[in-house]
């Protein structure tokens, strides 16, 4: 009755799975437990993994028997590797580079004390193994979950498209800063101009790849990798990225309940947020689907996201422009044609 539900409604299934998974993690850690520090974030990055993993298990639950078989120990071992780096960037905290301000830095969200009881670590070996989960599906013997989440791998279309990826945010925020200079505008001084490249970039580089796999950019692979085309199969993208817009912002709940995003009323965080979240979901849809499904590029450009733009600052025009960008390609792409969309080539049967 399960599986039959998941081949007929994919996508209620897996925001299901996604929300019970982080909302467990999540409550737990900012509700109900309060020590040690390093427990906080190791609840908070298996939180994130969230949609990842609803992705994946909604895959799964739709495949017959004969579809499954051994795990491709090649992407595990390639997914479980990036997670352990990311996760010494943590332990060792290097360059500073995690330590998390306002009210993210008094949960102490990002911190992982080096006196953690031992038990804490055991728990952050879970973080390798779901990720290695996550990345061995690329090598499914199930053709389905294979194709949806082969885009997690960069094809050479992919890593030529990386750069403009890379330099989207400081190109749209430096001139941004050009053009509110020229109007009188002011703006947060960037630290590219008041820093030295080499005290900003390192810290930057490192930054961009501990998001890119536990601290943002893994949701791509459940946003972007899954829900995105399953979504499309019965709608346009207009429509299809609205509802991910919303449900992205709704999951992250907890953490506004709990002042990881400022202090106050909830409803209205959540309102604010949105307003800003929505575009990005339709920058991220952009990329998916003008890239024929790479999830890698999406993980870049969240990642991107996060990071550079400390860096970057930007004066009020950024998200004028930004926003503007957006709506000029949906309009070009006439995403209110369901044929603008791309899904993956899977068997006919199921999904």
């Amino acid at each position: 009755m399960i599986i039959r539900f998941a081949n007929k409604h994919p996508a209620i299934i897996m925001l299901a799975i996604t929300y019970a998974w982080t909302w467990t993690f999540w409550f737990l850690a900012f509700s109900v437990l309060s020590d040690p520090q390093g427990l906080k974030l190791a609840m908070f990055l298996l939180g994130g993994f969230g949609p990842a993993v609803g992705g994946v298990l909604t895959l799964r639950l739709a495949a017959s028997d004969r579809d499954q078989g051994p795990m491709g120990w090649t992407g595990f071992l390639v997914g479980a590797g990036l997670a352990v780096i990311a996760l010494a960037c943590f332990r060792f905290d290097i360059l500073g580079v995690v330590r998390s301000v306002g009210p993210s830095r008094e949960l102490g969200i990002l911190e992982f004390p080096a006196d953690s009881p031992a038990w804490v670590y055991l728990l952050m070996a879970l973080l390798p193994l779901v990720s290695g989960f996550v990345f061995a599906s690329t090598q499914s013997r199930d053709q389905r979950l294979r194709s949806f989440f082969a885009g997690l791998v960069p094809d050479r279309r992919a890593l030529v498209l990386a750069i403009p990826v890379l330099l989207f945010f400081p190109v749209l925020l430096i001139v941004s800063n050009i053009i509110a200079s020229l109007l009188g505008m002011e703006y947060p001084m960037p630290q590219y101009l008041d820093k030295d490249v080499s005290a900003w970039l390192p810290v930057m580089c490192v930054k961009l790849f501990t998001v890119a796999i536990l601290t943002g950019g893994n949701e791509e692979h459940g946003w972007r990798g899954v829900l995105q085309p399953l979504l499309q199969k019965t709608m346009n993208p207009l429509v299809a990225t609205l509802i991910i817009g919303v449900v992205w912002e709704l999951w992250h709940l907890p953490l506004v309940l709990n002042g990881v995003y400022g202090e106050g009323a909830a409803l209205p965080i959540v309102i604010s947020r949105m307003a800003g979240i929505i575009p990005v979901a339709y920058l991220l849809a952009i990329i998916y689907n003008g890239s024929r499904g790479s999830v890698f590029l999406c993980v870049l450009s969240h990642a991107c996201m996060n990071s550079q733009i400390s860096y970057f600052a930007g004066s009020a025009l950024a998200s004028v422009i930004g926003i503007g960008l957006i709506v000029g390609i949906v309009l070009m792409q006439r995403w209110w044609q369901k044929d603008r969309a791309y899904i993956p080539v899977v068997e006919t049967r199921g999904l």
